[in-house]
């Protein structure tokens, strides 16, 4: 593999092709493309160019009428090529070489003497079928040999293939089975240096490997990564090394953080409060919008207005929802984000959440989130029995990188994994996210509460008057093939490579037309807008701004897909089900527990566009009366918890066998 300059973003570093063609030597044979000039005479030439080249080449030709190169430019693909001397028979022999990648076609080739053009040829960049794919690459991180103070080993990197983004891309570490990477992540580096690569923006690539390494010990850890696409092959790249080296706990920490409890626990014992049954002290990790915290809001509402609760709730971000618990008469107190990178930060926090948490006068804690986990240490301290809702598939090594990227102390992240074995009751959405959890508690201290939803009052169906009348008002067309996306848009849950998947679908189904919902202006939104207009998809990929009511775009469509590598249990695919749309989902946690592949909806692998396209194929080859049927099936499936009624009566009866049962002194 030849290293190679990009032409613009220079924090991009070195681009390596998988191979280098045509670099062609001097000769004799000479393809003749003179144009003789009115000022003076002239000519020049070039190699022959009837063979493919690599993404970087360089071309080999003469000029003669001119006493030096420095009167002499040649340009590749319409940009000034990099110019050097070469042998030659006859003239001045020069050897151009293209200053950046060039995309997969046909280009000028275009010869420049004092008086204009001399001489003009198109060359191809491509390659013979039989050929390994032309590859740009780019592994971000790990550097080689970096040395990691960590237990995740974070990857992450951009490629193309022919100039198109991967289908897959796959990390092999070691000699453990591969793991699929979130694909199309935002490169706005790579779109710039390479502005004539459509898919150049959105080529990024990212993943978390959380290692079984020992605190205090090191392994030395062999990478490579695989691409794959579904017409052009694979390539796999060189071996990196790196060195995983987590920090071990620190003894004077430990001694520090048990002496602050026992002053905490001292300063408890001096506040005297009486506690309420049916009062809980929730702990969220946000009020802003999101699944989680609308989640909650729908939560608190029915353990208020259905069940008789009162509630108080701390958290450390401020947000529309707090508005939410204003009417419902909730008073929030807003603390600071939860402090984990330090001992003495975390222990400090805690005490004053816990002083808040005895003064209340609540009776037990509800506790939302794994990033909340302070409110858990605080609870407990206080004397509060906790239900704690853990929404998040992830390994904890993994969520606490992707949280605080300032990183965990080794002793707070031991008392994290302590409280996960501690708590009265964790609960979980989905069996598959629970027995991920298993390590840390057993089977008596996890329970499955799967959340319902409003959209239950559809009963499973949108007639068609429903989704006509949807449509005009939405201003979607009638006779479109109306498949259906909504989800904040952030990589996680997979849009771009679902766009990208809709290019190929769209070329079966003309009239198909992809409404995804939860567009904002972040690097992924922006990125994927630009994705749309650089594919020129604008009349098959509707983008619509985060809906607080999505209703009209669930009833006005045929099909719903969620692209989702990471989900416990999709709100999404619920609301769905419940307005009789048939499901195209990725098979992860929750959703494998909510749709059978080929009976209730379709599945398919998570990060593998390939697979995306042939599930979203599988569905619309289905006719439309068999697609109603399996949306039927789906919410025959389901129907039995779907009334979020019944979620909140459930965990009402979870925090009341929790409560101290009546007041204490």
């Amino acid at each position: 593999m030849a290293p190679g300059k990009a032409e613009r973003g220079p924090h991009i570093g070195h681009i390596r092709a998988s191979r280098q063609r045509g670099q062609g030597a001097s000769g004799h044979e000479y393809r003749d493309h003179e144009v003789r000039q009115r000022a003076r005479r002239v000519t020049g030439g070039f190699q022959p160019l009837d063979k493919p080249f690599g993404h970087r080449f360089s071309i080999v030709g003469w000029v003669s009428g001119v006493s030096g190169l420095d009167q002499v430019t040649v340009h590749i693909a319409g940009r000034e090529a990099l110019l050097a001397p070469a042998p030659a028979d006859h003239g001045i022999g020069w050897a151009a070489t293209t200053a950046a990648p060039v995309a997969t076609g046909t280009h000028p080739v275009e010869l420049h003497g004092p008086g204009g053009r001399v001489a003009l040829a198109h060359c191809t960049v491509g390659r013979f079928e039989e050929d390994e794919p032309l590859v740009l690459f780019e592994l971000d991180h790990p550097h080689p040999e970096a040395d990691i103070a960590d237990d995740v080993l974070a990857i992450s990197g951009w490629a193309l293939m022919d100039g198109y983004a991967p289908s897959t891309v796959e990390i092999l570490v070691d000699g453990a089975p591969p793991t699929a990477a979130r694909l199309r992540i935002p490169r706005g580096d790579v779109a710039g240096a390479l502005p004539d690569f459509t898919e150049a923006g959105t080529s990024g690539f990212e993943a978390r490997l959380a290692l079984d390494v020992p605190p205090g010990s090191e392994h030395r850890v062999a990478l490579r990564v695989r691409l794959r696409h579904h017409q052009l092959g694979e390539w796999t790249s060189p071996t990196r090394y790196c060195v995983i080296r987590p920090p071990s706990r620190d003894t004077d920490d430990e001694r520090l953080a048990g002496e602050l409890r026992d002053r905490c626990g001292r300063m408890l014992a001096r506040v005297g409060a009486r506690t309420a049954p049916r009062h809980a002290l929730v702990f969220a990790h946000s009020l802003r919008l999101g699944g989680g915290q609308l989640w909650l809001q729908e939560l608190l509402t029915g353990l208020v207005k259905q069940h008789g609760w009162a509630a108080t709730v701390v958290t450390p971000l401020d947000g529309p929802l707090r508005q939410d618990c204003a009417d419902l008469g909730i008073p929030v107190h807003l603390t600071q984000p939860y402090a984990v990178d330090s001992v003495a930060g975390y222990e400090g926090q805690v005490a004053e959440l816990a002083l808040l948490a005895k003064s209340t006068g609540a009776g037990v804690a509800l506790v939302n989130t794994l990033s909340a986990f302070p409110g858990v240490d605080a609870a407990r301290r206080a004397g509060l029995p906790v239900a704690w809702a853990v929404h998040e598939s992830f390994p904890l090594s993994t969520f606490a990188y992707e949280t605080w990227r300032d990183g965990v102390d080794p002793t707070v992240r031991a008392r994290w994994e302590e409280l996960l074995g501690q708590t009265e009751q964790l609960l979980f959405v989905a069996d598959a996210t629970s027995d991920m959890f298993g390590r840390y508690a057993p089977a008596h201290r996890r329970r499955t509460v799967r959340y319902g939803t409003p959209f239950v009052r559809f009963d499973g169906r949108t007639s068609g008057k429903v989704r006509h009348d949807a449509r005009q008002r939405l201003g979607l067309p009638d006779d479109a093939l109306i498949v259906l996306n909504v989800g904040i848009m952030e990589p996680r849950k997979g849009q771009a490579g679902l766009i990208a998947a809709m290019d190929r679908v769209r070329r079966h189904y003309p009239d198909v037309l992809l409404t995804v919902v939860g567009h904002h202006p972040s690097p992924y939104g922006l990125a994927t807008s630009d994705l749309v207009s650089r594919m020129k998809l604008g009349n098959w990929v509707n983008l619509v701004e985060v809906q607080r009511d999505p209703t009209p775009y669930f009833q006005a469509a045929d099909l719903f897909v969620n692209s989702s590598d990471v989900e416990s249990l999709p709100r999404s695919i619920l609301e769905a089900v419940c307005v009789g749309l048939p499901v195209v989902a990725s098979d992860v946690f929750g959703a494998r527990e909510m749709i059978s592949d080929g009976r209730s909806g379709w599945l398919f692998e998570p990060n593998d566009i390939d697979a995306l396209t042939v599930a979203l194929l599988r569905a619309l080859e289905t006719p439309a009366r068999q697609r109603a049927e399996i949306a039927q099936a789906a919410y025959a499936d389901l129907a039995g918890w779907l009334d979020p009624a019944g979620y909140a009566a459930e965990y009402s009866e979870v925090l009341s066998s929790l409560t101290r049962g009546g007041e204490t002194p």
